[in-house]
C-alpha cells in the first residue's frame, strides 16, 4: 500500500470520527445555552411547585437578581461588576450593624461564578471549533466530493447514536444516584469544596437544586430529540435512496 493510498483511506475515517464526535459536544453545548436564558428562568421561577425562597426572595426578585448573573457569564465584564451588585436591607439575611444593604453575592460566590464562566468558555469554544470544522468538513463533502459518498451520513448516525447513549448513561446514573452524581460533576470541574453554600447564600436561594434538576432534564430531553431527529433524517435519506453520487449513504 503505497503513502497516498493509506492517506485516502485514513483521512476519510479520521474526518467521519471527528464528525460522530463533535455532535455530541455541539448538541450539549446547544442545550447548555438555551437553559441559561431569561426564558427558562422565567418558566421555573412560576411553575407550580417550584420551591419558595424561604429568605425573602419573591419570584420577581429571583428573576431580577438570577438574569444578572447569568447575563454577566456570556459578558466580558470583569467580575467587580458582580461583586458590585447590592441588596436592599429588606432582601439581606445577614445584614451588618448599620449597613442599610449588603452585597449580592460574597466572596465565595463570586469566585465560583467566575470559575463557572471560566468553564463555559471553554466549552462554548470547544462547541464553535467543532461547529466550524463541521461546517468545513461537511462543505468539502458535498461541493468537492472530497470524501467517499455516504461517509457523512454515517458519521452523523454515529454521532447521534453516540449522544443518545452518553444521555442514558448520564440520566441512568442521575436517577440511581441524583446527589452522587451533582457532586462528581462538580468535583470534575471545580475545585474541592468551592462549590457548597449555605442555604441562605444568594447563589442557592436563586439557583436552588430543584433548579439544576429541572435542568439536567431538560436537557437530556433537548439532546435526546434532536439526536433522533438527526439519526430519524440521515436514516430516512438512506432508506429513500440518495442521488447516484451518495447510493452507499
Amino acid at each position: 500500500m503505497t503513502r497516498t493510498t493509506a492517506g485516502k483511506r485514513l483521512l476519510p475515517g479520521l474526518a467521519a470520527l471527528f464528525l460522530s464526535l463533535a455532535l455530541p459536544v455541539m448538541l450539549l453545548m446547544a442545550g447548555a445555552r438555551l437553559l441559561l436564558s431569561y426564558e427558562f428562568l422565567r418558566f421555573e421561577y412560576t411553575r407550580p411547585g417550584f420551591p419558595a425562597d424561604p429568605y425573602g426572595f419573591s419570584s420577581a426578585d429571583r428573576l431580577d437578581y438570577g438574569m444578572l448573573a447569568i447575563s454577566w457569564l456570556f459578558s466580558a465584564d470583569h467580575i467587580d461588576s458582580l461583586a458590585e451588585l447590592r441588596l436592599p436591607a429588606e432582601k439581606c439575611w445577614l445584614l451588618a450593624e448599620g449597613s442599610g444593604d449588603c452585597p449580592l453575592f460574597n466572596t465565595r460566590e463570586l469566585q465560583h461564578l467566575a470559575d463557572a464562566k471560566r468553564i463555559l468558555q471553554w466549552g462554548f469554544a470547544a462547541a464553535l471549533f467543532c461547529f466550524v470544522s463541521f461546517a468545513l468538513v461537511m462543505l468539502a463533502s458535498f461541493k468537492r466530493r472530497a470524501l467517499p459518498p455516504g461517509i457523512v451520513g454515517m458519521a452523523l448516525r454515529r454521532g447521534a447514536i453516540l449522544t443518545l447513549g452518553l444521555i442514558l448513561a448520564l440520566a441512568t446514573a442521575a436517577a440511581a444516584a441524583w446527589d452522587q452524581a451533582f457532586d462528581v460533576f462538580h468535583a470534575l470541574f471545580f475545585a474541592a469544596g468551592s462549590w457548597r453554600f449555605p442555604f441562605s447564600d444568594s447563589l442557592i436561594r436563586l439557583y436552588p437544586e430543584r433548579l439544576f434538576v429541572d435542568a439536567a432534564l431538560a436537557l437530556a430531553a433537548f439532546v435526546s430529540l434532536a439526536a433522533l431527529l438527526i439519526l430519524g433524517l440521515t436514516e430516512r435519506y438512506r432508506r429513500l435512496g440518495a442521488p447516484p453520487s451518495d447510493r452507499s449513504l
